[in-house]
């Protein structure tokens, strides 16, 4: 599995940090977003921090909950639960968005995103349940294809009355298809270093900008066999520029990464540009670090690395 953050459209789904309890405390805290949740609003700043330290400490990919922080133009909007069970193939699912921020995908956005790592994990079926009266829910899993599979009458005690639950289920062979959605979504240019440390500091400490992961493992180079030796690739992001850094000695020509939605929509660019004449660096394979990606080169030696999570 690629190493946290994602970056969707308009989102990034990240890891829990220390800095994110205020936010975290005030949209869990307004009472229209806890209706049909299981907490009590409001919820202080000393319990945020507690659960926000152990959802940053928590294990992606471990059995039991999970916790990701989603976030637009730096600001932490909601989260989205995934409760993975023992025999990693199978997990429920939870959801909460602020209110300001509801009505406008960012949910549906969120909740793909993470269903998309989930699945190609090789987990066969997700579940998930709300309110009856919860119908914003209710239609957000209609959208990404969840199976309505039964309503459980005065269920659940909560908030001093009996509820009926909507009970939903997803196999991940019944996902709709994305076909309609356009291939290329995002461009992450690659900046050239001379010293990635001094950089990092550059553009966290005086930029502000965030860093997201980095990578020092020589099996899972960004570059090619005959590039450079590589020290170090970072990648740094703020609202919604995303940068990656990358330490190479000497001069090297400019790297562009395109991220791709699914590994068809990759294949089919391959497809299509070597039919064109399009020279193809390296074809699409399954990465050491996770991605399946393909390479080719621009007439003036610019490198283009067309990425996409395995699917």
């Amino acid at each position: 599995m690629a190493e946290l953050p994602v970056w969707t459209e308009r989102l990034v789904v990240r890891r829990f940090a220390v800095g994110d309890v205020a936010a975290f405390a005030a949209y869990r805290s307004d009472p229209e977003v806890a209706r049909y949740q299981s907490w009590e609003a409001p919820v202080s700043e000393v319990d945020a921090a507690r659960l926000v330290a152990g959802f940053a400490a928590a294990e992606e990919g471990a059995p039991g909950w999970f916790q990701y922080a989603v976030e637009r133009d730096g600001v932490l909007i909601g989260d989205i639960g995934i409760c993975l069970h023992d025999n990693r193939m199978q997990a429920g699912l939870g959801f909460t968005v602020a209110r300001p921020y509801q009505g406008q995908g960012y949910g549906t956005e969120a909740v793909r995103c993470v269903l998309d790592r989930v699945f190609g994990t090789g987990v066969r079926r997700v579940s998930a349940d709300c309110d009856a009266r919860n119908t914003a829910s209710a239609k957000l899993l209609d959208r990404l294809g969840f199976r309505r599979e039964g309503r459980r009458v005065q269920h659940t005690w909560a908030k001093g009355e009996w509820t009926d639950d909507l009970l939903f289920g997803l196999l991940a062979g019944d996902r709709p298809s994305r076909a309609d959605e356009p291939a290329i979504y995002a461009c992450r240019p690659n900046v050239v270093v001379r010293d990635l440390s001094a950089s990092l500091r550059f553009y966290r400490d005086l930029l502000g900008f965030q860093v997201g992961w980095r990578w020092s493992d020589p099996a899972g180079r960004f570059l090619a066999e005959d590039d450079p030796d590589e020290p170090g690739t970072a990648l740094v992001f703020r609202d919604r520029a995303h940068l990656i850094l990358t330490q190479v000695a000497g001069a090297h020509p400019t790297r562009l990464h395109l991220d791709v939605n699914t590994t068809a929509q990759l294949d089919d660019l391959f497809d299509q540009w070597s039919r064109r004449g399009a020279t193809i660096a390296e074809p699409p394979s399954v990465r050491p670090w996770g991605m399946y990606e393909m390479r080719l080169h621009d007439p003036d030696g610019t490198v283009l690395r067309i990425s996409a999570h395995p699917n």
